[in-house]
């Protein structure tokens, strides 16, 4: 018989659900017991950056920078997530980056007309998933204002159970809105 914290994540709204939970003030599931610590795998990334951002009820991984003027809300931020300036986010689960961008990629994506790795600044981001590797432009807005239930199959940012989820590798240019 088990007793112990267990949650189904077999939809898009349950993983969600599930992840923003343990980021709240009084999570279903403690990491932090003294006794029986919850250990991160090592990674052996830098320390987060914070350059006066605000952040509250949410949970940071590390090897992040997060920029100026940023505000985090009731969220998830995975590992080597870059933050652009004035960025708002809000309930939201972002899965973070396999790498670090070089400057080699950097120029490629521009010759590509994509945006940087990361959220480009000015961009809002509400109730939403981020997966892996995403490249958010500037003034970006994944709001589902319209509360739009589903949407789409083969685009960068589909929704899923009311949940706008931007594909592993999606990118959003600059002034996309949702």
């Amino acid at each position: 018989m088990f007793d112990g914290y267990w949650e189904d994540i077999g939809t898009v709204k349950a993983f969600y659900e599930a992840n923003l939970s343990l980021a709240g003030s009084n999570p279903p599931f403690n990491m932090n017991v003294p006794d029986c610590p919850i250990y991160t795998r090592p990674r052996f990334l830098p320390c987060t950056q914070l350059d006066s951002a605000s952040v509250s009820q949410s949970m940071i991984a590390d090897g992040c920078h997060i920029s100026r003027g940023a505000v985090i809300e009731n969220s998830v931020i995975g590992v080597r997530c870059v933050i652009g300036q004035n960025v708002s986010i809000k309930n939201t689960v972002i899965m973070g980056a396999d790498f670090y961008e070089s400057q080699r990629t950097m120029a490629q994506a521009r010759r590509e007309n994509q945006p940087p790795l990361g959220i480009g600044d000015g961009s809002r981001i509400e109730g939403a998933i981020l997966d892996k590797n995403c490249r958010i432009g500037k003034n970006v807005q994944i709001v589902n204002t319209q509360k739009i239930e589903n949407r789409g199959e083969d685009e960068a940012c589909i929704i899923r159970d009311g949940i706008p989820a931007v594909a592993k590798d999606g990118v959003l240019p600059d002034g996309w809105k949702l």
